[in-house]
């Protein structure tokens, strides 16, 4: 049907302070606030998105969830039913990587369906000269769980929208090979960090000014 829409149910799962939530304001409204508030139980957001090759919409509904361990059971209400799911670390934070592999996964496969969508997304890259989890291990984790991989930044915006972009491409075109083979391409890490892929659809998020902010030492912001 010419310009369906998809509704598309998101939930991102990970640790308390890995940036779910900043993640969610950055791709739904391009704002950030440094200030940390742990999500309690969940909340619903939803952005739509034109893909003009495939002449489909999609109506991205994401459920932000709670970290702390105290909530974690109730996460499944959110999560059992949804299509894509985004694993989120913090670059910064090895735990919260390692928490990834030994619980949220495995939670995820045992009370999803078995064709979930499932993507790896390590935040704060602006913050990547503090990281504890290198690209090559999560990569590698990534492609054991069969995920797209991303890196991201909720403070400047980078790679939020290629990872929305890759994400809709993926629910459109099941054989979609993600934009993170091209960064291969870049010699120099630095600019693999700061790599911003030129798409099609453009998803209203500046980025124009990411190489002049400043770095932040600050590990407890998302």
């Amino acid at each position: 049907m010419s310009g369906e829409t998809i509704h598309l149910k998101c939930v991102l799962l990970g640790e308390t302070a890995v940036g779910k939530s900043s993640l969610i304001n950055r791709f739904v409204s391009n704002t950030f606030k440094n200030d940390f508030k742990s999500t309690m139980v969940g909340y619903c957001s939803s952005k739509e998105i034109n893909f003009e090759k495939y002449d489909r919409k999609i109506n991205f509904e994401i459920w932000d969830t709670a970290g702390q361990e105290k909530y974690r059971a109730l996460a499944k209400i959110f999560y059992q039913d949804s299509k894509v799911t985004l694993l989120v670390y913090d670059i910064t934070r090895k735990d919260s990587f390692e928490a990834l592999k030994n619980y949220w996964y495995k939670e995820v496969r045992d009370n999803s369906s078995q064709d979930v969508v499932l993507v790896l997304v390590g935040n704060k890259s602006d913050l990547y000269e503090y990281e504890e989890v290198t690209e090559e291990q999560a990569e590698e984790f990534a492609k054991s769980i069969n995920a797209i991989y991303q890196q991201t930044s909720a403070a400047n915006g980078s790679g939020v929208k290629e990872l929305f972009n890759m994400i809709g491409n993926k629910i459109l075109n099941p054989n979609y090979k993600d934009v993170y083979d091209k960064m291969k391409l870049l010699n120099n890490p630095i600019k693999i960090k700061k790599y911003v892929s030129q798409n099609d659809d453009n998803f209203g998020i500046d980025n124009s000014n990411n190489d002049g902010q400043k770095k932040s030492k600050k590990k407890n912001c998302c």
